[in-house]
């Protein structure tokens, strides 16, 4: 039996090597690149991104993605500091929520977020005193108890009580001092009148003070050091002297590791204490955009850059770069799939329909790892700016990208070599009074592999590009008379006609000869709100519209051109029927393998059986780990059922339970398996028919646990009918399609 069990373990092993996420859980896909801020505690190196907080284990060198999966209260960190008096570390947030990491154990801090009436709640820097943490905020100061974890504190020293920014702030021994948007402040802290704005000493002529703003302090060997416009001060017996310390672009001086850091965008300095310098560090190509620095006890440098993640270097001369892996942005404007790859456009696009010259490139998500596009790491992509959405074709690896500035790039990721389609080789147009400007808003394959475009801001803006490169533009002077109607989403449906949304101006149809416009009124499509967020086919046919006020549906798109009216599904709740999602605004809609619709909204996502009727999931900042409820785009990869979700925050993704069906049931996937021990998600099996019966039995062919597929995936709790959980031992997995003229049968092994 033990030599039977090992070999399960290792075929297994194998089987569900691909099989990394669990049924029903997150993971994050975001940007770890731009790192904001680094603190060291005892075992940990800990980096602040715009992504979320990454670890570095100072001992093996493992690398921890934490973000709100992991219980944090937000991803967009801004700061991290190590309070070694309590061995707590604490990370801000652009939202200024503070967490409390000890542990294991976070502790969120939403003082500053629940306070009305602030005004800015910035947070610029922390300062530690023995358990207090003192932070600098847009409006004040305000004194953390860390021990007691409570507000001890809260300080206005503008004038008359009054908001004053507060950029850093320096303990030396009893005496505080604040760099502030009005010059630097000073007081005591056993001064029983210091929450008094009066009480406050502006740094002036009696102290030798330099004049203007200083936005970075530190007390190094007993000294105060500012960083002002004229160059780098200290301070000590009360006056402020000039230094020879090298200034320019210097924004922020730091003590680390018994040295004097200058931290400027492409360099950094060391002092010793007679400020000597001990290591100049600079290199462009290695680091351009520090943001902060320290040197640990090995006395490396560790450089937070704001392109290329953690930088570490020892001497100048070679450096490694540490971040996990991730998509180079946050913004996300499109999400697809195709080809077994996530593809992230996400350029943006003003309210007013401009580009907002986004260069962020995009990203592909392929084989568990994401590789991005920019200007960064791609030459060719320098000129270009807002990418804003991708279309693929199952016959060619080069991936069509929609710019909205530089018309239609035709890129392939292996060899990278791009062209751009504009006015001098296409149909393209240049947008009507901004000759620079092509701005693409849509694209779609047909059935003949005929790629569609649309654009913006032009007479003619829809164009179709043929496999023989020959170019076409069509113009709809009576559905669409204003050039700068803004066409917002293109979609080509099962006979191959062309749906173009209008913003606040309902949509068209255009089937190569004829077109038709529905809108909003009663005798013209009745299409509800007033503006047409999304367009998406699902895989019966219909055509799903997502609206600022729900969800409408075209079931037969070909009545379209009659001027039917669109449908509003109904979502059962009891004995009562509501319009699905009425008054929500929708941003998207998702089809996955068992038809079911993933719909996102600015509060949050749903998921809706595939004709809206029922009600399965509702995801919110709330009640998941979800980043944002601005749910803007999903992408679902039809191989594993794993749903990308892009916020307004950044990308996370959830293991659906619904895959593609297959035709033939030949690779039938369980997953885990085994099952180990701890183990109590949902077993998952793919490569199934659509609706396929499923039957679990133990090996002596007694039936434990049967039901249906959802598209090509069917999932089992591990228990019987009774409830029970199943015990250890080989299970076997019976499967038949809808008319019987398939089955296939697989293997799970528990092992509890």
């Amino acid at each position: 039996m033990k030599k039977n069990l090992i070999f399960f373990l290792l075929l297994f092993a194998l089987i569900s090597k691909a099989q990394q996420v669990p049924l029903g859980q997150w993971r994050t896909h975001l940007p770890y690149n731009q790192v904001l801020s680094i603190a060291e505690s005892t075992n940990q190196t800990y980096c602040a991104t715009n992504g979320g907080v990454f670890t570095i284990d100072k001992n093996t060198g493992e690398l921890n993605k934490l973000s709100t999966i992991d219980g944090l209260a937000d991803v967009r960190s801004t700061l991290v500091a190590y309070n070694s008096t309590t061995q707590q570390t604490l990370i801000t947030y652009q939202n200024s929520k503070i967490d409390i990491l000890k542990n294991n154990e976070i502790i969120h801090l939403n003082e500053i977020f629940d306070k009305k009436g602030l005004g800015n709640k910035t947070i610029n820097a922390v300062t530690f005193n023995n358990q207090f943490a003192y932070l600098s905020c847009g409006f004040g100061i305000v004194v953390y108890d860390l021990e007691r974890k409570e507000v001890k504190d809260t300080y206005f020293i503008g004038t008359n009580s009054s908001n004053l920014e507060i950029y850093e702030i320096v303990i030396e021994n009893q005496n505080i001092y604040a760099a502030t948007a009005d010059g630097i402040y000073s007081n005591t802290l056993n001064n029983p009148a210091i929450a008094d704005a009066n009480s406050w000493t502006k740094q002036g002529v009696l102290q030798n003070y330099p004049g203007g703003i200083s936005k970075s302090i530190t007390l190094f060997n007993g000294f105060i050091y500012g960083v002002f416009d004229n160059g780098i001060y200290k301070f000590k017996n009360n006056n402020w002297q000039l230094t020879g310390i090298f200034a320019p672009d210097v924004k922020k001086v730091k003590t680390s590791n018994n040295q004097l850091l200058t931290i400027a965008p492409f360099r950094i300095i060391s002092y010793d204490i007679n400020e000597n310098i001990i290591k100049n560090i600079q290199n462009t190509s290695n680091f351009s955009n520090a943001n902060d620095a320290i040197i640990n006890q090995q006395n490396e440098f560790l450089i937070a850059d704001g392109n290329k993640g953690l930088v570490k270097t020892s001497n100048g001369n070679s450096f490694n770069f540490i971040l996990p892996n991730g998509p180079n942005t946050s913004s996300v404007q499109n999400l697809a799939y195709k080809n077994g790859q996530i593809i992230l456009s996400p350029g943006t696009i003003s309210q007013n329909f401009s580009p907002g010259f986004n260069n962020d490139g995009f990203s592909i998500f392929e084989n568990e790892t994401w590789k991005s596009f920019s200007s960064l790491n791609t030459p060719a992509f320098s000129p270009i700016r807002d990418i804003v959405i991708s279309a693929s074709s199952s016959t060619s690896k080069n991936i069509f990208l929609g710019s909205f500035l530089n018309g239609v790039l035709d890129f392939n990721p292996d060899n990278l070599s791009l062209k751009i389609y504009n006015q001098t080789n296409s149909s393209l147009q240049t947008t009507i009074g901004d000759p620079t400007n092509i701005r693409i808003s849509g694209l779609a394959y047909d059935s003949d592999g005929k790629l569609w475009v649309s654009q913006y801001g032009v007479a003619k803006p829809l164009s179709v590009k043929t496999e023989s490169n020959q170019w076409t533009s069509y113009g709809f002077p009576n559905e669409i008379p204003n050039p700068f109607a803004a066409i917002t989403n293109l979609l080509i449906d099962q006979e191959d006609n062309k749906w173009l949304s209008i913003r606040n101006d309902g949509l068209v149809i255009f089937n190569g000869s004829i077109s038709k416009k529905l809108g909003f009124s009663i005798n013209n499509g009745a299409i509800p709100g007033s503006n047409v967020n999304s367009l998406t086919l699902d895989k019966e046919g219909a055509v799903w519209l997502g609206t600022d006020q729900g969800v409408a549906v075209v079931y037969n798109p070909q009545d379209a051109f009659s001027g039917q009216k669109v449908e509003i599904p109904n979502l059962i709740e009891g004995q009562f029927l509501r319009p699905l999602l009425a008054n929500e605004n929708i941003n998207c809609i998702t089809v996955d393998g068992a038809n079911r619709k993933w719909i996102g909204t600015n509060n949050g996502v749903w998921l809706f059986n595939k004709d809206g009727s029922k009600q399965i999931l509702n995801f919110n900042i709330n009640n998941s780990p979800l980043l944002n409820n601005a749910v803007l785009s999903i992408a679902i990869n039809d191989e594993t059922g794993e749903v990308f979700m892009g916020t307004a925050s950044g990308i996370i993704s959830y293991r659906g339970d619904a895959t593609e069906p297959t035709v033939k049931m030949s690779k039938v996937i369980a997953y885990p398996n085994p099952v180990r021990p701890g183990y109590n998600g949902t077993i998952g099996i793919k490569g199934l028919a659509d609706n396929a019966s499923v039957k679990i039995t133990d090996i002596n062919g007694n039936l434990v646990y049967e039901t249906t597929a959802n598209g090509g995936t069917a999932t089992w709790n591990g228990k019987n009918f009774s409830g029970e959980v199943a015990s250890s031992g080989v299970y076997l997995i019976l499967v038949v399609n809808n008319d019987g003229s398939d089955t296939a049968v697989s293997k799970i092994l528990i092992i509890r």
